[in-house]
């Protein structure tokens, strides 16, 4: 078996760093903890699982912190997790078969990612390249860190089969605001070298987006979309997403339209499909969007773990056109304890 360490950097996380190592201990994996400054119990839980505990004088630059930690590691196989991360599913069998085929490859995993939205806990889906060989890449950029070859390696990339739940974006709203803040802080001094980096401003407007600062996310957006972000980076789909809905939210369907020139990229993906049928509604034209909603039913792509969205909006368009009945059985697809249909379903049984 090809040995992997596993690399976690953290400072005053105590109880998710227990939930973090906790998850991996199934698993026959060297794990590396580095402290960053920690003033919590953070080292004591840490030793409780592994004898590399490491401290690393923070310097602003989540890069240098995580390329500490895999120089301190016994292999050179390398999976990176944050803190708040906790591995869900793993098939080491198959990791295995994964790095022996792709031994010059990184390995993204799957993130679910839950925050608190308007209509309760949430939870978006996406790929982050986390699992490396130390020889061919090291971390780059003081935060939202990628992972870039060394020397002549050619990057490329597979799906390692992995999944975590990530919760850095629960919790109360004053540890997000800060947490914010410091991000946003750090983005805009990158930002200084970098004034057109589309993938800068994303990440400033979706720090925005955390602490629900919608005016601001929608600038940063805004400028992110005029750099021409590459379509086929996973970043621009949330990008669109984001930005379109912040348009449709203000009414703003004129700029809104941008959306209809990445249907022929993204027409795969649930979210987008969604949305563009938003987009029609808003518009007032219910029969242009309902195909729309029908289409994202079977997707092969989404980016929500949620998939009542496209069964809630065909049953309320369905209501439109003054078929209840049929209206219902698309409200009732939408199970017990999703909100708006069951709102719906109550104001039907009053008619």
């Amino acid at each position: 078996m090809i040995p992997l360490s596993v690399c976690i950097i953290t400072k005053n996380e105590a109880e998710n760093l227990e939930k973090c190592l906790s998850a991996l201990q199934p698993y026959p994996f060297e794990v590396v903890v580095v402290d960053t400054g920690s003033s919590d119990n953070s080292k004591e839980i840490a030793a409780r699982y592994t004898e590399q505990v490491y401290d690393f004088v923070w310097i602003d630059d989540f890069s240098a912190a995580k390329n500490f930690a895999a120089d301190h590691a016994s292999h050179n196989m390398i999976l990176s997790l944050d803190t708040d991360e906790f591995i869900t599913r793993l098939d080491l069998e198959q990791l295995q078969t994964q790095i022996e085929q792709n031994p010059k490859a990184v390995g993204s995993i799957t993130l679910y990612n839950y925050f608190d939205g308007d209509t309760g806990k949430q939870c978006q889906i996406c790929s982050v390249v986390r699992l490396y060989n130390r020889k061919y890449y090291r971390f780059q950029n003081p935060i939202h860190e990628l992972l870039v070859p060394l020397g002549h390696t050619a990057y490329s990339l597979y799906d390692a089969s992995v999944e975590a739940d990530h919760v850095g974006y629960l919790g109360s709203g004053n540890r997000l605001a800060q947490k914010a803040k410091r991000n946003i802080e750090m983005l805009l001094k990158l930002l200084q070298q970098s004034p057109e980096d589309p993938y800068l401003l994303f990440q400033i407007g979706q720090s925005y987006m955390q602490i629900r600062d919608h005016e601001n996310a929608l600038a940063y957006f805004r400028q992110a979309m005029k750099c021409h972000p590459s379509p086929e980076a996973d970043y621009t789909r949330i990008l669109v997403y984001n930005f379109g809905h912040l348009l449709l939210e203000q009414e703003n369907i004129e700029e809104a339209s941008f959306l209809l020139s990445y249907y022929e990229r993204y027409s795969s993906n649930m979210n987008y499909l969604c949305l563009v049928g938003l987009y029609y509604l808003h518009q007032n034209q219910p029969i242009k969007a309902l195909p729309e909603f029908v289409k994202a039913l079977t997707a092969p792509e989404r980016d929500s773990a949620d998939t009542r969205e496209p069964s809630y909006y065909i049953g309320y368009i369905y209501e439109l056109f003054g078929k209840t009945e049929i209206a219902r059985i698309h409200y009732q697809n939408c199970g017990n304890e999703y909100a708006p249909a069951m709102e719906a379903l109550k104001r039907l049984s009053l008619q």
